[in-house]
């Protein structure tokens, strides 16, 4: 049963629709932890009423409306005993739009779990022709991000992805020792679980990551104890223009880095594209 109830702000119409006709799309992003922590979300929607409607397909070939947007005020709804539903309906919307809508609100909503991110984004850009650009552009992710969900979707093993999604390890962690390992799963997990029980600083990631780089033979233990083998470090005092300052500070936020690592990895990178590393 479908109820008219009003307009939105961009002119569609907002209807009431059953709960029993929905069922959450295959294109919704959020696998897990939808259902967690809405007792907050269903007081509000008790006292003040549901301000977003959620976001429906349908109806589809078997009477049901596919959910796009708003699976945990769908929830709450559920959970208050409610029967109804405000919802804008789309007759109909494609499997890539249905995914970009759904991974935005997510995304700007309830942090969305890394691993559900990382796994709908790589779908996208599969879809999307494996362009990084055409995924930021579609859901407002920086291309630095996009790459970074798709290299743990692609090549973490399933154990790590239950950390990421347990919340147990740290996205820059992982995307460091898949780096270190060079594709390589088991010594990527290696990697991980030791940077966990060891508790590496950030100097000691950023050098296990960079021995893994350039000796992709060695074994995980290699890596490892090279990487907390105390280092001779030579300081350079270089007055830097104001653009030089904003772009290594733009760049260290960017890659939750130092500017000291920052300008060490600049500096390296250009020394070998001249050729005076190894001389």
């Amino acid at each position: 049963m479908t109820k008219t109830s009003g307009s939105g702000a961009d002119g569609k119409r907002i209807v009431d629709i059953n709960l029993s006709e929905i069922r959450v799309a295959d294109e919704n992003v959020r696998k897990h932890g939808a259902d967690q922590e809405l007792d907050d979300l269903a007081e509000s929607i008790k006292a003040v009423g549901l301000l977003q409607p959620v976001v429906l397909r349908g109806p589809s070939g078997r009477g049901k409306y596919d959910l796009i947007v708003g699976q945990r005020r769908f929830l709450a709804h559920k959970k208050l005993g409610r029967k109804t539903i405000r919802a804008v309906v789309h007759k109909s919307m494609s499997r890539d739009d249905a995914m970009i809508r759904s991974l935005v609100e997510n995304m700007l909503r309830v942090e969305l779990n890394h691993a559900d991110a990382a796994k709908a984004t790589t779908a996208l850009f599969k879809r999307l022709g494996r362009d990084v650009k055409a995924v930021s552009k579609a859901t407002g992710l920086s291309t630095r991000r996009v790459r970074q969900y798709v290299k743990i979707e692609e090549l973490a093993s399933d154990e790590t992805k239950r950390k990421l999604r347990d919340n147990e390890v740290e996205p820059a962690d992982v995307q460091r020792a898949l780096e270190a390992a060079k594709g390589n799963i088991d010594k990527a997990d290696d990697l991980l679980e030791m940077m966990q029980e060891y508790k590496l600083d950030n100097h000691q990631k950023a050098r296990l990551r960079e021995i893994g780089e350039s000796r992709p033979s060695a074994s995980a233990r290699t890596i490892f104890e090279e990487a907390l083998r105390p280092q001779v470090r030579t300081s350079v005092v270089v007055p830097l223009p104001e653009r030089l300052r904003d772009g290594l500070e733009t760049a260290a936020k960017q890659l939750r880095a130092t500017w000291e690592q920052v300008a060490a990895r600049a500096l390296e990178y250009w020394l070998q594209r001249n050729g005076y590393l190894g001389r």
